[in-house]
């Protein structure tokens, strides 16, 4: 198969929302879903794996396999027989994933509610992967609502392409676009708050022009606001229907790191958020 959406699943109701959210932009982009459904599976690995006198469970493999044929199956019925595929894959959920996304023009993936302790589940799944991953993650949280497009831009190269998707998706749901682009005036300062504001202003309209003429029937909204960047589009997202931000990672070591503004939504955005990388021929 060629382009695909991909998308991790395991038993949670979190998996089966992004699921759903896989299969709409599929239909809106005529993609197809591939599914993975991984495991690990220790008693493979026993005795390396465990403590003495431990054996681990056997693995419940048609239970596995049935999750991962129903979310087939669940594709196919939308996008047709050749618009679903899946993989049962005996590794750790993020390997897998990473494994499957070289060809992949989305990865999408779920997460659970916002505290502390899931921070560790997010951190151990959806975080590697958005960090690692070679095209854009949609990390998919809570159901989904109705509202627009809000983009994180700073002008450089990783929100131009944050930018692209954002246009790209608002003009494939009809929801409004919002770009948003943040800053703290300091203490000293050789202009005047408001004559940065028009400045900061100015650049934004000019530097989304292209946009503008490539997606003419996109309602874009601009939005120049004071302060942290992070603290302003988590609060953005709890009527979006999408928050789009650039990746810092680069790949290897540099590609295990996120930036604050990206780990900061992925922990507490009340909507998806769209981590996008840039492209390397960029």
């Amino acid at each position: 198969m060629g382009k695909y959406i991909l998308v991790g699943i395991d038993d949670t109701p979190e998996s089966q929302i992004a699921l759903r959210w896989a299969v709409e932009a599929a239909k809106g982009r005529g993609s197809a879903v591939r599914v993975v459904r991984a495991y690990l599976d220790e008693l493979s690995k026993w005795p390396a794996v465990g403590v003495e006198g431990y054996v681990p469970p056997p693995m419940p493999l048609d239970k596995y396999r049935a999750e991962l044929d129903a979310a087939v199956q669940y594709a196919r019925d939308r996008l047709g027989y050749d618009g679903g595929s899946g993989w049962l894959a005996d590794f750790d959920p993020a390997h897998a994933i990473l494994a499957e996304a070289a060809r992949a023009e989305m990865v999408v993936v779920g997460t659970r509610s916002r505290n502390k302790m899931s921070a560790a589940v997010l951190g151990s799944v959806a975080t590697s992967v958005a960090a690692k991953a070679p095209c854009p993650v949609v990390v998919v949280r809570g159901a989904g609502r109705a509202g627009p497009v809000v983009v994180g831009t700073d002008g450089s190269p990783d929100s131009e392409q944050a930018a692209i998707f954002g246009f790209e998706e608002a003009a494939r749901s009809g929801n409004d676009l919002i770009i948003v682009h943040c800053w703290q005036p300091q203490i000293q300062r050789a202009s005047s708050i408001a004559g940065t504001r028009r400045f900061l202003i100015d650049w934004l309209a000019e530097s989304l022009e292209p946009y503008r003429d490539k997606y003419p029937k996109v309602p874009v909204k601009m939005s120049v606001l004071e302060g942290r960047a992070s603290a302003q589009l988590v609060g953005l997202s709890a009527t979006a229907s999408l928050v789009v931000v650039g990746s810092r990672g680069r790949g290897g070591v540099a590609g295990l790191l996120l930036g604050s503004v990206s780990q900061s939504l992925l922990h507490h955005a009340d909507s998806p958020v769209a981590i996008v990388r840039r492209h390397q021929e960029s």
